[in-house]
């Protein structure tokens, strides 16, 4: 339950949510957000080195089976044991916390005291964490401890606190809030009566309960005036409770864009509003992918087509459309591609950009290098689908009316039952468009011994791809096929703005627009914006400085920016790295690009540590992204231009 309607009444999810995974765990805060949860409440005590630990016991004894306690052991040894009955499921630091419920819900962190470690010592490691997250506001920090909140209201008297009220206690709530500056009192609900009811909230103090997990008490509280109940099911309380259900989002008026996101790591698609430029609804999938050794990163495209419709079906029965979305709007992860048969059947696997196999292939062009770059305006790298596809060649056989193809142009075709079309973008990265953005380049084309009817049909960005099914009826027409950092940059600034853009997912770009007799910059790459039937030529160009993730630093999995926060929390040096890599990535488009400071977008806003790392070391200010999905805002935003429908003036990006 995302929040409340029922008498102001705010429902908590204690200890992370225990009634949905093991207490304190990743798997329950994970699963509080995916429920709708709009407060988290955790109990956090120091470690032997200096950080704090999610735990409610003074040991871990409970949950993994160790009985050595928590203040005596170090942070790493607590992080590495698993729950003995959730294997995988380990101990959290507070950092690891904030990273994944930072400013997304009311996370409520009760310090557990733990002599003989002082309150200072405690509120001073609370602090620092909440430094390296970014001092997130969207919390409120309580105790049973009266020392532990004296010393936080001397340390940060803005902080929101809360006195926890056992039924044990013999203190007067109201008296005791007030002496250590505490604004709410969480009470153990069985001391809970009229009177006391009245007595709090007279004194202008907020009021919770604990733990609450029976709807005929729960009634009676916030009929008392409770206003938040702490509980160890919020689902199934808010249920019966009536609570509104979120899940499920409120039936969308007006016209919508479909609006579909093939990512390396994930694949989204969404339901936007043109009229409000906002998402309504969205959906999401890991993207398929293969990994193996020896480089192999690839991607199965059938499987990738049965996701990408699945999330289609998915989203259309999440809501009520009185009519099918009026256009569509596809963008992809660019270089990944495949051969094809005659018929569009692959006849291969796709590697992904990241895949490092054909190496021998840059080899052999090598004397080719200088002329190619300067053909296409991109560096000779493995990752382009030409480099792939010609390495492909040489272990398969290409039958009569074989073509290669973008992972994203073959989606595309799929969906349409159409023929294989790539744009500019797409083609961009396939290392064979010329550099004008607007013909192959018939260098690179004779280098890899290619004709144009061994591609797909080169067309704008912006045009009519053919039409999907939509599940509830009607067929929607596909007008925007584009590469997803194009998307992305749309997203952020706009068709034909000049915004300087730090998109970071699986990898990073700094990105800015440029005119089209602006060079490439050193180590730069360049490609066109987008294109329509209208602006055959590029309006603009994609100045971009990309940063690929290191080994060392590049964790997989949804977790990544759990896993980012314990590194940095323990002190390994590889975050503060990567932030200085970010920051230098961008330092190059500065020139004519500062309009605004840099705006950051794209996954790495799931990290609130990297994000106050960017703060600390950008040279220009940094302004975060309001909507998260830009690559999905801005493909529709293309879709919509397209269709002729209107976007606001306000970017949802800006």
């Amino acid at each position: 339950m995302r929040s409340t309607d029922l008498n102001g009444g705010l429902l908590v999810a204690h200890r992370g949510g225990s009634a949905l995974a093991p207490e304190n765990s990743a798997a329950a805060l994970c699963r509080a957000l995916e429920a709708g949860a709009a407060a988290v409440e955790i109990d956090v005590r120091p470690t032997a080195d200096g950080l704090l630990v999610v735990l409610h016991d003074p040991t871990p004894e409970r949950l993994t089976g160790a009985r050595r306690p928590a203040r005596e052991t170090p942070a790493a040894e607590l992080v590495a044991q698993e729950y003995s009955r959730a294997p995988g499921e380990r101990l959290l630091l507070l950092d690891e916390a904030l990273a994944l419920l930072a400013e997304r819900v009311l996370l409520d962190i009760e310090l557990k005291p733990d002599p003989p470690v002082p309150a200072e010592e405690i509120v001073r490691r609370l602090l620092a964490a909440l430094e390296r997250a970014g001092s997130p506001q969207r919390l409120v920090v309580t105790s049973t401890d009266i020392a532990c909140l004296e010393a936080l209201h001397r340390a940060a008297p803005a902080l929101r606190t809360g006195l926890v009220f056992r039924s044990s206690d013999r203190r007067d709530p109201v008296t005791t809030a007030r002496a250590c500056g505490a604004g709410l009192v969480v009470a153990q609900q069985r001391r809970l009566n009229p009177d006391l009811v009245t007595r709090i909230v007279d004194a202008q103090l907020e009021l919770w309960a604990y733990t609450v997990n029976d709807p005929i008490r729960a009634r009676t509280l916030l009929a008392l005036g409770v206003g938040g109940l702490v509980t160890d099911d919020e689902q199934a309380l808010g249920r019966a409770l009536e609570m509104a259900d979120p899940a499920r989002p409120a039936t969308p008026e007006g016209e919508m864009i479909l609006a579909l996101d093939l990512g390396s790591t994930a694949t989204k698609a969404a339901l936007v509003d043109p009229a409000g430029g906002k998402i309504v609804h969205r959906v999401s999938a890991p993207t398929p992918i293969r990994r193996a050794r020896g480089g192999v990163v690839e991607h199965d495209p059938r499987q990738v087509l049965d996701t990408i419709e699945s999330l289609i079906v998915h989203l259309a029965r999440g809501v009520d459309l009185a009519a099918p979305p009026v256009a569509a709007a596809l963008a992809s992860q660019r270089s990944t591609g495949l051969w094809v048969d005659g018929s569009a059947a692959p006849l291969s696997l796709a590697p992904s950009w990241q895949d490092t196999r054909g190496s021998e292939v840059l080899a052999a062009l090598e004397p080719r290098r200088s002329a190619l770059e300067a053909a296409t305006g991109l560096p000779m790298l493995a990752a382009w689908t030409a480099v792939k596809g010609a390495w492909l060649r040489e272990t398969i056989s290409l039958p009569p009316g074989a073509r290669l193809t973008p992972l994203g142009s073959w989606i595309a075709a799929r969906l349409c039952r159409s023929e294989l079309r790539v744009d500019p973008t797409l083609a961009n990265r396939m290392f064979l468009l010329e550099a004008a953005g607007a013909q192959w380049s018939e260098a690179a084309l004779d280098a890899f011994r290619l004709t144009p009817d061994l591609l797909p049909e080169l067309v704008p960005s912006l045009a009519l791809h053919g039409s999907l099914a939509w599940p509830g009826g009607g067929e929607i027409p596909l007008l925007t096929l584009i590469g997803d950092q194009q998307a992305a940059y749309v997203g952020a600034a706009g068709p034909l703005g000049r915004r300087l853009v730090l998109n970071a997912g699986t990898a990073a770009f700094a990105m800015r627009s440029a005119a089209a007799g602006e060079p490439p910059l050193p180590g730069g790459r360049r490609a066109p914006l987008w294109t329509s039937r209208r602006r055959r030529t590029p309006p603009l160009f994609l100045l971009e400085k990309p940063l690929l993730p290191e080994r060392e630093t590049q964790d997989s999995g949804p977790f990544w920016h759990r896993h980012l926060a314990r590194r940095l929390a323990l002190g390994d040096p590889a975050p503060q790295r990567r932030a200085r890599d970010l920051a230098n990535a961008t330092a190059g488009l500065m020139r004519g690009g500062r309009q605004g400071g840099v705006m950051l977008s794209g996954g790495i806003l799931d990290s609130p540590q990297m994000v106050a790392l960017l703060r600390q070391t950008l040279e220009a200010p940094l302004v975060c992204a309001a909507e998260r999905e830009l690559t999905l805002l801005g493909a529709a935003r293309l879709a919509a231009a397209t269709a002729g429908r209107t976007w606001p003036t306000a970017s949802a990006g800006a």
